[in-house]
């Protein structure tokens, strides 16, 4: 079920779960509306014509009185009759969520056309508009991710998909702490989806010693193993044994075969599949490995034991340092859209040494917390902090 239509940027039956974020349409029926209330501005108009009427009051004092009665009588119908007006206009952008899939529409082909035109507008408003001033933000600091937990919150506020973390990174080359952030982003996202296909192919008491060498792969260096001691073995044991061998290897070989090179490989294809980023060869040396392995933990729910690792070594990973392997489940998290614009201007201020305004900011944003979701809520704390 879909509450906003398909991303016109990504057609195609790879691409059908590609929607667009319901504030990126918000922020576009937002700067549709402001584009066309120039030309609605009409309440002026009568306001001249009382000043005429005024002015003509001197010469013919009874017949002003009748016409500006008349024209107050037009002046208080018009401003009554614009915000309607507004509104409709604002109505009228709907967007069929139906377009560009695999379902028959209904309507006219004028109006499927017209459907259609809509949302690739948006799909052009996205890339030509909201990316560019994303990316002067960051620019100007405005705005500051720190992680990729922080990353993904701005992006969706600024309505861009994770998708288009490639397109973003390939505009802020010349920031290096933004780059090193966005490069490990996506290494870690593609990282994830290639683990997950060796968990789904491994046995059930074999997920630590999976999730173990991958993790050697991902960051230590595993070469191929040596097949010396599989030659002689069917020869040398007895046919129950060797079916026994047999069985083991296929519920090992989901990642016994695995290597270095080949994890990167298949990396770096999905990074460049999915978010169009071409890994540069030297990722591996440069990423900040304390923080890639804490964000890939946490997106793939992996527990691993809270002790030193040298993660420059050929394997730093053992099969009894993971200790828990938990799912991750992505719920819908209301949260006070007001109450958080208020929070991020009192930071503003703060900034800005204005404690006063900061002050007042932050207590109207905790005053519409507790009416909303209470005093124990997170983001109410963070008023108080």
């Amino acid at each position: 079920m879909r509450v906003t239509p398909r991303d016109s940027n990504y057609i195609g039956l790879q691409h059908r779960f590609c929607v667009l974020r319901p504030e990126l349409v918000a922020s576009f029926v937002e700067a549709e509306s402001i584009t066309k209330s120039p030309t609605q501005k009409v309440p002026d108009v009568p306001t001249e014509s009382n000043g005429q009427e005024e002015s003509d009051d001197i010469a013919s004092a009874s017949d002003a009185t009748a016409v500006s009665a008349e024209e107050h009588d037009k002046s208080d119908e018009s401003p009554a009759s614009t915000p309607a007006e507004s509104n409709d206009s604002t109505a009228e952008i709907l967007f069929n969520p139906n377009v560009f899939t695999e379902y028959k529409l209904a309507g006219s082909p004028e109006e499927i056309e017209a459907d259609e035109a809509l949302v690739k507008k948006v799909g052009s408003y996205l890339l030509d508009t909201v990316i560019p001033k994303f990316v002067q933000d960051l620019c100007s600091l405005d705005v500051s991710p720190m992680d990729g937990q922080t990353l993904t919150d701005v992006l969706h506020s600024n309505g861009i998909n994770v998708r288009y973390l490639g397109k973003v990174a390939g505009m802020i080359k010349h920031l290096p702490h933004l780059w090193d952030l966005f490069s490990a982003e996506i290494i870690v996202r593609s990282a994830k989806h290639v683990v997950k296909d060796i968990l789904r192919q491994s046995p059930d008491h074999n997920i630590a010693p999976a999730v173990a060498h991958f993790l050697n792969c991902f960051f230590g260096k595993v070469l191929a193993a040596s097949t010396k001691g599989s030659t002689g073995s069917p020869q040398s044991k007895t046919q129950k044994k060797s079916s026994q061998s047999v069985s083991s290897k296929k519920g090992q070989s989901a990642h016994s075969q695995l290597t270095s090179d080949g994890v990167w490989s298949d990396i770096k294809e999905f990074a460049k599949h999915k978010y169009q980023f071409e890994a540069p060869d030297d990722v591996r040396v440069g990423a900040k490995r304390v923080a890639v392995l804490r964000n890939l933990c946490q997106k793939v729910g992996i527990t691993i034991a809270a002790r030193k690792y040298d993660l420059h070594s050929t394997t730093p990973f053992q099969p009894s340092d993971i200790l828990n392997l938990q799912p991750v489940v992505k719920h819908s998290v209301p949260t006070c859209t007001d109450a958080r614009k208020l929070m991020e201007a009192g930071k503003i201020r703060m900034a800005e040494g204005t404690l006063n305004e900061a002050y007042a900011l932050f207590s109207e944003a905790f005053s519409l917390l507790q009416q909303i979701n209470g005093p124990m809520h997170k983001d109410a704390a963070n008023c108080c902090r």
